[in-house]
């Protein structure tokens, strides 16, 4: 059996259940690169990690570059909640997600 490789770094990987998959799949840290991650909560909040900052927004519209693409979230009300240089949080009531690549 491999050798199963733990997260050291919780300020490297915030998200516990990216930790736990790196963990079941044996791979050690350095394997995967940075990649975005959205937590979405109900149809009223959005939670956006690695992004690389906002490309417009108004009420109805907020769009966010991420690594390689861009992420629209489309509602009513939409505000940025939190803005951290890498991470977002949006609330409001999200009707529709499109990716843009």
């Amino acid at each position: 059996m491999g050798a199963i490789y733990k997260v050291n770094n919780p300020k490297k990987h915030r998200n516990k259940s990216f930790q736990k998959v790196l963990n079941k799949m044996q791979l050690p840290l350095g394997s995967m690169p940075k990649t975005s991650h959205i937590k979405i909560n109900s149809n009223r909040e959005a939670i956006v990690e690695e992004c690389r900052g906002v490309a417009e927004y108004n009420e109805n519209l907020i769009k966010i570059n991420l690594n390689k693409m861009s992420v629209v979230f489309f509602g009513r009300n939409l505000l940025l909640k939190c803005l951290s240089p890498d991470s977002l949080i949006i609330e409001g009531f999200i009707l529709s997600i499109e990716f843009e690549t």
